[in-house]
């Protein structure tokens, strides 16, 4: 993230915070953001008073994440309530997980049932995807001209991932048309899905758009509409982008919320986030969480210490943790990566 988000959250967060009671009450440790975890307290989270969790989400205790790497079996043989995957392998169309195995995933090892959400971008397109053609490719960071008009610049982070400006009609047509890429997920029977990208709006991509932020609700909303109308019930839940949250018609359409490196990882991993921050993204979170809305945090820390400390201050405030490898190439069971395993990278990086 910027140092411009960064401040844009921190400010907008102090106004938003009248409304969520208690919202600054934690002292907060000054903490240098730069030092590893382990070598300082981490940063308390602000937590108001907050009712019992309620809806779809009110049940989930553990969770997992898993993006690449995709082992049915494997996954249906896991512990957790929900798990967030991709609807496909590796990715690509020719892969993509059967009604069958989606099913299965959909019960835990005990009988009992199991919440699947899938992975879907709304925000970047993905050059491995279904959707896109050889020929759109960023040609050395040089412009395109077949590339079509909603494809912006390439993420020099992650491996054939680009910028979209997702208010044109053409790329909600990609996702939000008939066989689109969502039509694919709910025929597939997932439980719903998991939005990423929807941050786009505090992102270069939209800097010129004064209207960035309510063209991704009014999106996220017409996405929500179509998928309960095939397959009621189904759920949405976006990552990050927690800003969204004081518009109340954004929260009313959600089911609950995801929060990517809440605690670590801003400066680097394994660092912790600057305190000022924290309370920021906290407070955004809390409008949610206020209203009953699960939030699910996912840090990717692999040292026990930090985990045990990042588990505690994550469930005191109210949150779901979970603790991932930073590809999510593989599902962690328990809190701590396997022995001689640790953390690199963040979103799966293709090609």
């Amino acid at each position: 993230m910027s140092s411009r988000i960064a401040a844009h959250l921190i400010a907008v967060a102090m106004a938003a915070a009248a409304s969520v009671p208690g919202a600054f009450s934690v002292a907060v440790a000054q903490t240098p953001a730069a030092a590893p975890v382990a070598e300082a307290p981490m940063t308390a989270i602000p937590a108001p008073q907050l009712p019992l969790r309620s809806g779809p989400l009110g049940a989930v205790k553990t969770w997992g994440y898993q993006l690449t790497n995709l082992d049915p079996q494997a996954l249906a043989a896991s512990p957790y309530d929900l798990l967030v995957i991709d609807y496909s392998r590796d990715g690509s169309d020719d892969k993509a997980l059967t009604p069958a195995e989606v099913a299965a995933m959909k019960v835990k090892p005990d009988g009992s049932r199991r919440i699947v959400l899938s992975y879907l971008s709304i925000g970047e397109a993905e050059s491995y995807r279904y959707y896109c053609k050889w020929y759109w490719r960023s040609l050395w960071f040089l412009p395109n001209p077949l590339a079509p008009s909603w494809r912006g610049n390439l993420n020099a982070d992650w491996g054939g991932n680009y910028a979209v400006r997702y208010w044109e009609p053409a790329w909600q047509q990609v996702i939000l048309g008939d066989g689109g890429y969502l039509d694919r997920i709910v025929k597939v029977g997932f439980d719903g899905v998991w939005l990423d990208k929807v941050d786009s709006s505090l992102e270069a991509v939209a800097r010129n758009n004064k209207s960035a932020k309510p063209q991704m609700v009014a999106f996220v909303s017409n996405l929500a509409a179509r998928a309960r109308a095939a397959k009621p019930g189904f759920l949405v839940v976006p990552q990050n982008g927690e800003e969204l949250l004081t518009d109340p018609g954004y929260r009313a359409v959600i089911d609950g919320i995801g929060k990517e490196s809440l605690m670590t990882g801003e400066d680097g991993p394994g660092k912790l986030n600057p305190p000022q921050l924290i309370e920021a993204r906290s407070t955004y979170l809390n409008l949610a969480a206020t209203e009953g809305k699960t939030v699910l945090a996912v840090e990717y820390l692999d040292a026990a210490p930090d985990i045990a400390s990042a588990r505690v201050r994550l469930e005191k405030a109210g949150f779901v943790p979970h603790f991932a490898d930073r590809d999510l190439g593989a599902l962690r069971i328990g809190d701590l990566p396997p022995d001689g395993v640790t953390s690199s990278g963040g979103r799966p990086k293709k090609q």
